[in-house]
C-alpha cells in the first residue's frame, strides 16, 4: 500500500481506493459498515483513509438514501428559557435515533420564521418542530411542502402538522382560581400583544373572572422581563386604583413585575401577589420565590421529539394533538403565609 502526501482539495473515495488497491465500490461498503468485507480490507482501506486524511460526506449518503438523519428546530426566543427547557427536552426525546437539530431562531417575526422554515426544508430536513411559531396555518403549510413538522406551544390545523401543548386556557383559570380563594378580588392580567396567536391564557382568565363575578383589567405588555417592569413603573405612575393581585402571561413579566413592585417599596405578596406562567428556573429560585403555572416544557420537548420520531419512521394517521394539564406551584409572591 503506497501512502501519499494529503491534497489540498477534499479527498475523495476514488483516492482512498487507488491508495488501498481496491475498488471505490469497496470503500464505499467500508464507509457504510457493510458486513460483508473482510477484516484485512477493512483495515487496508480504513488505514489509507486515515492516511490521506479522508471524511465521509455522511449528507451525501444520507440524501442517496432519502433521509438526511437531521431536523430543524425553530423557537420563538432564546431569552426566555422555557424554550431551553424545552429544547433539553427535544434532546432527550431524540437521544439514541441517529438524528441530529439545526436551530433558528423567529424571534417573534412572521418573515423570519417562515424564512427559517423554508431553508430548513431546502436543507432536506427529515422533520421540523417549531416552540412559539406565530405565523399562521397557510403561510406554515406553504413553507413546509410537504416535510413533517411538529408544532409546540399552539394547536394548529395543518396537514401533516402535529401538535403539542399545554392547556393555556387551563393555566388562566388556574391562576384566577388561586388568587381568589385567597382572598383578591382585583385580579389584573399583564398579557401579551393582541396580533400574537397565543390568546387561550386570557381567555382562560377572563372567562375565570366571569364565574367569580369579578371586572377583568387586561394590560399589554411584551414578553420580557424588562417589559413587565416598565409596564408596572407606568401603573404605579399613573395614580389608578392597584390590582391587589397579578396574573402575568409568563414568569420574565412576572419577574419585571415584581422589580417594580420593589423598587417602589411594595411588599410581595403584601401589597401585591403576583403569578406567572412557564415555571422557569429562575423564577422558581428561593431567591425569587415566583408562584407560577408549570407548562411542562421539558415535557412538551420529549413528546414532541417522540412525536417526530413516530413520523418520520412512517407512522400512519390524521394529524395528532397532544395535550398536558397544567400545574399550579405555589410560591412566596402569592403565599400569605410564607
Amino acid at each position: 500500500m503506497k501512502h501519499t502526501s494529503p491534497s489540498p482539495r477534499s479527498v475523495t473515495m476514488e483516492d482512498v481506493a487507488r491508495d488501498a488497491g481496491v475498488s471505490r465500490a469497496l470503500v464505499s461498503l467500508v464507509m457504510r459498515e457493510s458486513p460483508k468485507v473482510s477484516p484485512a480490507k477493512r483495515r487496508a482501506v480504513l488505514e489509507s483513509a486515515a492516511a490521506l486524511g479522508y471524511s465521509p460526506n455522511r449528507l451525501a449518503s444520507r440524501l442517496a438514501s432519502h433521509r438526511t438523519k437531521t431536523l430543524g428546530v425553530l423557537f420563538l426566543d432564546l431569552h426566555n428559557s422555557v424554550f431551553a427547557d424545552i429544547y433539553d427536552g427535544i434532546t432527550e426525546g431524540l437521544a439514541g435515533s441517529g438524528n441530529q437539530v439545526m436551530v433558528a431562531v423567529g424571534s417573534a417575526d412572521p418573515g423570519t420564521e417562515l424564512e427559517a422554515v423554508r431553508s430548513f426544508v431546502d436543507l432536506r430536513v427529515d422533520g421540523v418542530l417549531l416552540a412559539g411559531y406565530t405565523g399562521t396555518s397557510a403561510e406554515l403549510a406553504a413553507a413546509l411542502r410537504g416535510t413533517p413538522a411538529v408544532v409546540i406551544t399552539r394547536e394548529m390545523e395543518v396537514d401533516g402538522v402535529d401538535s403539542v401543548l399545554t392547556d393555556d386556557f387551563r393555566s388562566g383559570a388556574l391562576a384566577v382560581e388561586h388568587l381568589y380563594n385567597l382572598g383578591h378580588r382585583r385580579i389584573a392580567h399583564f398579557d401579551i400583544s393582541d396580533w400574537l396567536p397565543y390568546a387561550d391564557r386570557r381567555n382562560g382568565y377572563l372567562q375565570a373572572m366571569q364565574e367569580f363575578g369579578l371586572e377583568p383589567q387586561l394590560v399589554h405588555s411584551d414578553m420580557t422581563e424588562r417589559g413587565g417592569r416598565a409596564v408596572m413603573e407606568q401603573f404605579l405612575e399613573s395614580g389608578a386604583t392597584l390590582p391587589t393581585a397579578v396574573f402575568a402571561h409568563n414568569d420574565l413579566t412576572a419577574i419585571g413585575i415584581m422589580e417594580a413592585l420593589v423598587s417602589r417599596g411594595l411588599s410581595v405578596p403584601g401589597d401585591m401577589a403576583v403569578v406567572g406562567c412557564d415555571n422557569i428556573e429562575a423564577g422558581a429560585s428561593p431567591l425569587v420565590g415566583l408562584t407560577s403555572i408549570d407548562q411542562h416544557a421539558g415535557e412538551l420537548g420529549r413528546v414532541a421529539a417522540q412525536t417526530m420520531l413516530d413520523r418520520i419512521a412512517g407512522a400512519a394517521g390524521p394529524t395528532a394533538v397532544r395535550k398536558l394539564e397544567p400545574a399550579l406551584m405555589v410560591r412566596r409572591s402569592s403565599d400569605p403565609a410564607a
